[in-house]
C-alpha cells in the first residue's frame, strides 16, 4: 500500500507520517512540495506517485488571518 500525505509539514501531517505501519509507503507533500490548490500540481503528484490512498492533512490554520485571507482559507479548506 502507498499512502500520500498531504499536509505532511503540518501537526497532523507529521503524526500521520510518524505512525504509518509497516508495509505502508507513506508519501510526504508538505506545503511547500505541493500546492493543493492547484489541481495540475496534485494531478501530477498523483500520476508520478500512484498512491492507493490519500490522506489530506493540508489545512489553512492562520486563524488571526483567515478574515484578511479569507479567499486563500476558504481555497485550501473548502475547495482542495
Amino acid at each position: 500500500m502507498k499512502v500520500l500525505i498531504t499536509g505532511a509539514g503540518g501537526q497532523l501531517g507529521r503524526a500521520l507520517m510518524a505512525r504509518a505501519p509497516g508495509g505502508v509507503e507513506a508519501l510526504a507533500a508538505a506545503s511547500s512540495d505541493l500546492d493543493i490548490c492547484n489541481t495540475e500540481a496534485v494531478h501530477r503528484m498523483v500520476m508520478a506517485n500512484k498512491p492507493t490512498h490519500i490522506f489530506n492533512a493540508a489545512a489553512y490554520t492562520a486563524v488571526d488571518r483567515a478574515e484578511t485571507e479569507a479567499e486563500k482559507a476558504f481555497s485550501v479548506n473548502a475547495e482542495a
